[in-house]
């Protein structure tokens, strides 16, 4: 919103301020001299509809049919934000050098060395600063899995302990993500499987499922174990490559309420009135930076997800800053509960708040492991994401055929328009889901071309090419609305009107490639696909608005109105 707002702007005002100051200072004298690249053509487009009708039904179907048989079982054409997976985040030692390209075949060779066609087929991102981070993301999840054992009387099913589960799950926030329930090697045993990573959640969740004695009588339920497939995986694939977080050593050394007093003595700590002053000595000194990213790193651990996140600063012992290059041996840790600004804190919260921080700072500094940040996105999560990007796309068009009809006057426009743009979003949607298929190759590795997944980022480019096309097909419909006047469409003035519009449209076109072009080239693996899209959909928009739209007008009209009503005029 802000960039349209901005480039009205300039446009409308500052386009006019600066031809002023031209004009003002004669350096403008009678008109402006430009090159004519583009001259007005002298093309019978509406004799070349059958061409053009062909041709956009064989792209159409073509991407239609590519877009519906891939085999998602095999490598799912949508990306973890729709389908739900894992995204885990890697650091390479220092003086390993590898490539996002050579980390990504690493992680592929490894999904088909172990046959999980989900790892062969991830998705690799150089993150962060260091040049040594990197985010995979995979559709596949780690797994957490126990067995539930009933009495040899016992007659329950797949369904009914499901059924239980799912029941009990709702006192818990219903997170037990991809819950399958199997019999296990007896009609007694039952073997549950989640990815939920949490094994206490998982054990409160089962063992509230079956506490009724009276439906599931001395029902035992096993101790969870984690199945780590891609954190495994990912270990197994680098070995001692990977940076390791060492445990700090870490030990309290005082905690105190941030009192008034406190607060006195120390006027640059006032916003954490109320909250804890917690100081803490390790054994394997820190920075401040490595610190704060263990503590942010903790919301991604399972067994960390229930602690409250609050407001907090890290400083020295002394409570001044930290050298930002200096690991230090202590640190101070702040923190203050919203609510204590406002009121004096119970007991039992203050109790709460205490144990909470204690935790965050012991476990941050405990921490010990090779990948840092391990996130599962639940299935659910993306089938609601999916569902509103799809919506979102539905509501844009159906905005778009109430302005266009309101616009011009006649309903014709907007369909045109809609039939257009659904044009361009089938035929871009099947290149996208066709890339999977070239891009191991040769030509697709010299065209840059990705085995791109359907993502948010890939919808906003669906999106923007709907806007884009739009752009072009109006001005087209506003040049025929010129030439018609007040008579009937014909052919002749859809012509016309073409042949006097194609200039502006290729040439702002083109300029719009070109920076999509270099963006495809030079901004990297991340922005790749979303680049691909845009850069596809502007070609196939600017055909639309030639080949598609314009004709679809004389759809309902008498081929031979026109020439009869100027007969009667005779």
């Amino acid at each position: 919103m802000l960039g349209i707002a901005s480039s009205m702007f300039t446009a409308l005002f500052v386009t006019r301020v600066m031809f002023d100051f031209l004009l003002s200072r004669r350096i403008i004298k009678e008109h402006l001299i430009m090159l004519n690249l583009i001259g007005t053509p002298n093309v019978n487009w509406m004799a070349s509809r059958p061409i053009f009708l062909g041709i956009s039904s064989v792209l159409i179907a073509a991407g239609l049919f590519v877009f519906f048989t891939r085999d998602d079982a095999k490598n799912n054409k949508y990306d973890i934000e729709f389908t739900g997976g894992t995204a885990a985040v890697l650091n390479l030692k220092d003086g390993v050098e590898l490539t996002r390209q050579q980390v990504e075949d690493r992680i592929h060779d490894m999904g088909t060395s172990l046959d999980n066609a989900a790892l062969a087929t991830a998705n690799v991102y150089s993150v962060g600063k260091s040049g040594r981070q990197y985010e995979i993301n995979t559709t596949e999840t780690n797994k957490t899995s126990t067995t539930i054992t009933f009495p040899e009387s016992a007659q329950h099913t797949d369904t009914s302990v499901t059924s239980a589960i799912r029941e009990a799950e709702r006192e818990f926030g219903g997170r037990l993500n991809n819950l399958l329930v199997t019999k296990h090697n007896s009609p007694v045993v039952f073997l549950v499987t989640t990815s939920q990573m949490n094994k206490s959640l998982v054990k409160n969740v089962l063992t509230t499922a079956f506490a009724d004695a009276n439906v599931f009588a001395d029902a035992n339920v096993g101790e969870p174990q984690v199945d780590e497939v891609v954190n495994d995986a990912i270990l197994k694939a680098f070995e001692d490559e990977l940076e390791i977080q060492r445990d700090l050593g870490p030990k309290i050394i005082s905690q105190e309420k941030m009192t008034e007093e406190l607060v006195d003595s120390h006027p640059e700590l006032a916003e954490f009135l109320g909250g804890i002053k917690i100081i803490c000595e390790i054994e394997r000194a820190a920075t401040a930076e490595e610190i704060n990213s263990r503590l942010s790193d903790l919301q991604y651990k399972p067994d960390m997800q229930d602690l409250n996140r609050y407001q907090h600063k890290i400083l020295s012992a002394d409570a001044t800053a930290m050298d930002p290059n200096r690991p230090a041996s202590s640190f101070m840790y702040l923190s203050v509960e919203p609510e204590a600004g406002f009121r004096e804190l119970t007991d039992d919260e203050w109790t709460r708040f205490v144990e909470n921080e204690r935790t965050k700072v012991l476990a941050a500094t405990r921490l010990e492991t090779s990948l840092p940040r391990v996130t599962q996105i639940n299935p659910s999560v993306g089938g609601e994401a999916k569902t509103r990007a799809l919506i979102a796309i539905i509501l844009s068009l159906f905005a778009i055929v109430t302005y266009i009809w309101v616009r011009f006057g006649d309903v014709r426009y907007g369909l045109a328009a809609i039939a257009a743009l659904v044009h361009d979003v089938c035929i871009t949607l099947g290149a996208i889901t066709a890339c999977t298929y070239i891009a191991s190759t040769t030509i697709g590795e010299k065209l840059l071309i990705g085995d791109f997944k359907i993502n948010l980022g890939i919808i906003a480019a669906l999106l923007t090419i709907i806007g884009y096309s739009l752009n072009d097909t109006i001005v087209v419909f506003d040049r025929i609305r010129e030439n018609r006047r007040k008579g009937r469409l014909n052919p002749q003035i859809i012509t016309n009107s073409i042949n006097q519009t194609i200039s502006r449209t290729i040439l702002t076109s083109f300029t719009t490639f070109i920076v999509v072009l270099i963006m495809y080239i030079f901004g990297g693996q991340g922005l790749r696909g979303f680049t691909f899209a845009i850069g596809l959909g502007i070609i196939v928009g600017t055909y639309s608005s030639i080949a598609v739209a314009a004709p679809i007008l004389l759809l309902g009209t008498k081929p031979g109105s026109e020439k009869g009503r100027k007969n009667k005029k005779a």
